[in-house]
């Protein structure tokens, strides 16, 4: 199935967004946008394919679901320390895009040091976080005092999969608790840890029990994949990992 209902006017797409329908609402996180840029930097050289691939997915879900909203739940850029001029001229065709197409919402990450002098030249604002149909939206790598559920990136959850002879496959993943929803990654570079490796990097989850949470692949090909609970991946001898 290319997407899941979850409760009430919740949806969740293989494209590694949230719906909120009732709404017009589509959340995505952790673009990392100039990701390869600052690889480069480092000395490793791979194809810069993960802006061309996230605007394909990005036209798919404003073509098939027409939210009037899009927001952005943090880490929309890599770099830490300054934007590359690779970074600033990436992330501006970025929003240029949504911006043309939805009302865009942007809210800080970890990552985002630098973001506001961006979207400043755009008249976009940064915010801390974003609450819309009894949900918080915030990125997670901070606590986040609300009341209801709240929804994060950070994490860049996937499930990792080995088959007989021992070649793995890590499909991005939504962790769906009863009162937080772990969004995967965006930009398709995103790696993972084992779920295991307790604490996790947010706090939000860290003051949660999340053993009942369920976990839900998202694929391209094969749709969302329900792989059941965090304490059924365990007992399975299974891993979900987390960067």
């Amino acid at each position: 199935m290319d997407s899941l209902r979850l409760a009430g006017n919740v949806e969740i797409l293989k494209e590694k967004a949230l719906l909120l329908r009732d709404e017009g609402l589509a959340v995505i996180a952790d673009l990392h946008l100039g990701y390869e840029g600052a690889l480069q930097l480092e000395g490793i050289s791979i194809p810069r394919r993960q802006k061309a691939v996230m605007l394909e997915s990005l036209s798919r879900i404003i073509d098939d679901h027409a939210p009037e909203t899009t927001v952005v739940n943090g880490d929309f850029k890599h770099n830490f320390s300054r934007n590359l001029d690779e970074e600033w001229l990436e992330v501006k065709e970025v929003l240029r895009f949504l911006k043309d197409r939805t009302r865009l919402v942007v809210v800080r990450g970890n990552h985002d040091n630098y973001l506001a002098t961006i979207l400043h030249d755009m008249d976009i604002e940064l915010r801390k976080s974003y609450r819309a149909g009894g949900y918080t939206f915030a990125h997670g790598h901070s606590d986040v005092k609300t009341k209801g559920a709240v929804v994060i990136g950070h994490e860049h959850p996937a499930l990792k999969l080995r088959d007989e002879v021992g070649a793995v496959v890590s499909l991005p993943a939504f962790v769906v608790g009863r009162d937080v929803i772990v969004l995967p990654a965006f930009s398709p570079l995103a790696l993972g840890t084992d779920v295991s490796s307790h604490p996790y990097l947010s706090p939000v989850l860290n003051a949660r029990d999340i053993s009942d949470a369920r976990v839900l692949a998202a694929d391209e090909k094969e749709g969302i994949l329900d792989f059941g609970t965090m304490a059924d991946l365990k007992g399975r001898n299974a891993a979900l990992i987390l960067r």
